[in-house]
């Protein structure tokens, strides 16, 4: 009996072990989140392709500044005695020999200014009433000049006639600029500027008169004459079209060494007008160099005179001469005159021998042989080195300088 009753107790466990588990829920599996951790930006994914940087190579460069260099010099003074020692044997007319040893200096400006100071009239005329063969016109493109300046005293030596003769002649060579003296009045009433590498450059030129000649009426404008009232219109409507203003002044005393305080008060005005450079010329002599300041903030180079570039004068001083050597800096975007990198004279001899052989030549490399041929001692003190290089500091100062190829 006990063994029937142990018998049963372990069939009715086992059926209700059977049910149970028959009805219990699932068992679903826990899911454990991977433990988050922080990551760097650079560790981190993003959520999409991020934009590709752009290679620096391909990116374009930054416009560099624009350099422009001025040269200028003084009185082309073209006596018959040089126009005769530039006749050839067929009658024609070569004046380069006058400009050969300067015109690697005057090779690469942007802007080269002469001041033709005797018209071209084609005759070979002597002081006072001078003129001189167009062939020199050739002569100094082939130097290297492109800005001429036609407003001197002797504009009027051979008379409306011959101005216009030396206008047509001047015009017909390839010049970027005929400055001061005018076909028309069309041609006058127009402000010259030019542009170079983007930076636009204006010009004004003037003189104080005209040898005791004067213009007809009708043809007034074709010489402009210093006015203090026209030339502040003149700047005032010029200044708007162009970055950087030259202007030519024909002024001062003849043989003066220092300028007048007339061509002070004429500087300033025109530096308060909004000039950049003043070339003068006229004295024959090297002036002083100068800067001038406005009340506005303008700054203005001088320079009082540049002396003779080449002549037949039989003066000393009037020997020594020099070219006008001035590096800027502008904006590539604003066109902007950033910097004035140098400004300096570089002094220039005008050499002849007892007979011909004129000749302009850097004072550096002028020599104590070439000073002591030179003819200027059958009119004059002897020529010597020492005399030259005091003249030059005594006048220009730290303005002298001297030229270096940039080859």
């Amino acid at each position: 009996m006990n063994r029937f009753i142990r018998l049963f107790c372990a069939m009715l466990a086992l059926l209700l072990l059977t049910t149970a588990c028959a009805t219990s829920d699932p068992v679903t599996p826990q899911i454990v989140a991977p433990e988050r951790t922080e990551q760097t930006p650079e560790e981190s994914v993003p959520a999409q392709d991020p934009i590709p940087k752009q290679d620096p190579a391909s990116e374009p460069p930054a416009p560099e500044p624009i350099h422009i260099r001025i040269t200028a010099v003084g009185d082309n003074l073209l006596h018959n005695t040089l126009s005769i020692d530039s006749m050839q044997d067929d009658g024609s007319y070569n004046f380069f020999h006058l400009y050969e040893q300067i015109a690697p200096i005057i090779a690469g400006s942007d802007i080269a200014f002469v001041n033709q100071e005797v018209m071209l009239t084609g005759e070979v005329s002597a002081y006072p009433n001078l003129a001189a063969p167009a062939e020199a016109a050739d002569a100094l493109l082939q130097a290297g000049f492109n800005v001429v300046n036609l407003a001197t005293n002797h504009s009027l030596d051979k008379g409306v006639a011959g101005l216009e003769t030396c206008l047509e002649n001047v015009h017909q060579r390839d010049f970027e600029a005929v400055l001061g003296a005018f076909r028309s009045e069309e041609e006058a009433s127009a402000f010259c500027v030019l542009e170079k590498q983007g930076i636009r450059f204006g010009f004004l030129s003037y003189t104080y008169g005209l040898n005791g000649y004067s213009l007809p009426k009708d043809k007034s404008y074709q010489i402009a004459l210093i006015d203090e009232v026209k030339i502040a219109e003149d700047m005032e409507a010029i200044c708007p079209l162009c970055d950087y203003l030259i202007v030519s002044m024909h002024w001062g005393n003849e043989y003066q060494l220092t300028a007048s305080s007339y061509q002070m008060d004429l500087a300033q005005m025109l530096c308060d007008h909004g000039a950049d450079l003043i070339i003068g010329t006229h004295p024959h002599v090297l002036e002083p160099v100068e800067w001038y300041d406005s009340e506005a903030g303008n700054r203005t180079l001088c320079a009082y005179s540049l002396g003779n570039f080449v002549s037949g004068q039989h003066k000393l001083p009037t020997m020594l001469g020099g070219i006008l050597d001035v590096r800027l800096t502008f904006d590539p975007e604003t066109h902007q005159l950033l910097t004035t990198d140098s400004a300096g004279i570089i002094p220039t001899v005008t050499h002849y021998r007892s007979k011909g052989g004129y000749c302009i030549y850097p004072l550096q490399n002028y020599t104590e042989a070439l000073a002591a041929e030179h003819g200027i001692k059958n009119y004059d003190k002897p020529m010597t080195l020492d005399y030259l290089n005091d003249l030059a500091v005594k006048v220009l100062g730290d303005f002298v300088t001297t030229w270096e190829s940039d080859q």
